[in-house]
């Protein structure tokens, strides 16, 4: 088994003041608990807050209390579970490509609680600082090096818990420790500060942007026109001089296959649009493509299914490849609309969802049928054009201004993930009282 000491340890061999110890996870952690699931809910007294990954605020290193489960464990059960508040909460299973298994966050609530079986609950020996394990937890984390302890089995990533937590780590005497968290804990909160308020102008920004879309392609540009009733509940008002065409005759399916043809770069419908697939990057891809859909530039690309759970379900493609056969292809009808209008109509109705009168069945699913009988406005080709042109000037100017706070929001985000990696391995001093 590879120690994480081989590679964490180099660091703190170099850093840690000579004072530091070198001890194991296991001998300061005094129960390492499992999870349990229990039952649905039955509004009893055997219910019990029941704690999962998805109630995780990894940015904070905490739980979140926003969307709490409720399930039903019997009390000889749960009393064996109970968390303490300053517990920490491993992730042992679960995970994915982007956000590997190991997480782990601090218990920050007295609430009587139990966590999920994806979850092993660790109380930290009262001789160390809970707050300084954690963000030690975070620094390894952060770093990847956890991911030397996984054993992915069905496309669930598993953390080998037992030998994760036998290995060789560098402490600092307890009052130190303290000083460390709680000097972190200013600075993080002062960088997370920093993080909020560019996510919410962020935020004000993105919806600016869903505004002018939805206004342009249900008002036009003219604030003084003349409206009518559209007859769709879901449309509303549309200027006098448009008309209303449906989805047949204006889009047209394209059904054409890969089969043996292995030419063809994988395309895939993403928040960012429409992207091609680095196959040699790793990640859940087919034993073979045969049944994907051909995708030619100009065609829209429609997830019509799973409609309110999928982040996007239209991407219009400029790109030559193939995409999962699960989607609908379109060309355009150039007689009667451009591809990039139908495009921006179709993400304002995304970006509402407001095709949820058409859609049926657990999956929510829009039929072909039905799929093909839905009306939706058309100006004249000039006014496409038009509109167009504003939406992709304005759209470029917003999206500029999105990636300079995105950037900006990943360099404070490594900003803390340094911090917290320099000051727990020793590389960074600050001042404790046993410094002074």
């Amino acid at each position: 088994m590879i120690s994480i000491f081989t590679v964490y340890s180099d660091i703190c061999k170099k850093s840690a003041p000579a004072h530091w110890q070198i001890r194991r996870f296991k001998d300061i952690i005094t129960s390492s608990r499992s999870g349990i699931w229990g039952d649905e809910e039955k509004g009893d007294a055997n219910d019990i807050v029941c704690y999962r990954v998805a109630d995780f605020d990894y940015s904070n290193l905490c739980l979140k209390f926003d969307n709490i489960t409720y399930r039903n464990v019997l009390p000889e059960q749960a009393n064996e579970k109970l968390l303490s508040e300053g517990d920490l909460l491993l992730e042992k299973s679960g995970g994915g490509e982007k956000m590997p298994v190991g997480r782990v966050v601090l218990v920050n609530s007295p609430q009587r609680a139990v966590c999920s079986n994806f979850i092993q609950a660790l109380s930290v020996n009262k001789k160390q600082s809970a707050r300084f394990v954690l963000y030690l937890f975070h620094s390894i984390y952060s770093n990847r090096i956890n991911t030397l302890f996984f054993n992915q089995t069905t496309g669930i990533q598993n953390l080998k818990t037992a030998h994760y937590l036998a290995q060789e780590i560098f402490l600092p005497p307890y009052s130190e420790q303290e000083a460390i968290a709680a000097y972190l804990d200013k600075e993080c909160e002062k960088i997370g500060r920093k993080i909020e308020l560019l996510e919410r102008k962020a935020d004000a920004y993105s919806r600016l942007r869903r505004s002018l879309i939805n206004r342009a392609v249900t008002r036009g540009l003219d604030p003084n026109v003349s409206l009518k009733p559209s007859g769709n509940n879901w449309i509303g008002d549309i200027p006098q001089h448009w008309t209303i065409k449906r989805n047949k005759n204006i889009l047209i399916e394209r059904k054409g296959i890969v089969g043996e043809d292995h030419s063809f770069k994988l395309l895939s419908l993403t928040l960012n649009g429409v992207i091609i697939r680095d196959l040699d990057a790793g990640g859940k891809f087919p034993a073979e493509f045969s049944s994907y859909k051909i995708v030619s530039p100009n065609n829209l690309i429609f997830c019509l299914f799973d409609v309110d759970e999928t982040p996007r379900t239209i991407g219009l493609s400029s790109h030559s490849g193939m995409i999962t056969g699960a989607y609908d292809i379109f060309d355009v009808n150039l007689s009667i609309a451009i591809p990039q209008w139908v495009y921006y109509f179709y993400f304002a109705i995304d970006q509402r969802k407001a095709l949820k009168p058409f859609y049926t069945g657990l999956r929510k699913v829009v039929k072909a049928q039905k799929f093909a009988d839905i009306h939706i406005p058309i100006p004249s080709i000039k006014e496409q054009k038009t509109i167009v042109a504003y939406l992709d000037e304005k759209c470029a100017k917003i999206d500029a201004i999105l990636e300079k706070i995105n950037t900006e929001v990943e360099r404070l985000k490594e900003l803390k993930r340094s911090l917290i990696n320099e000051v727990v391995t020793g590389q960074r001093a600050i001042e404790t009282e046993s410094r002074s």
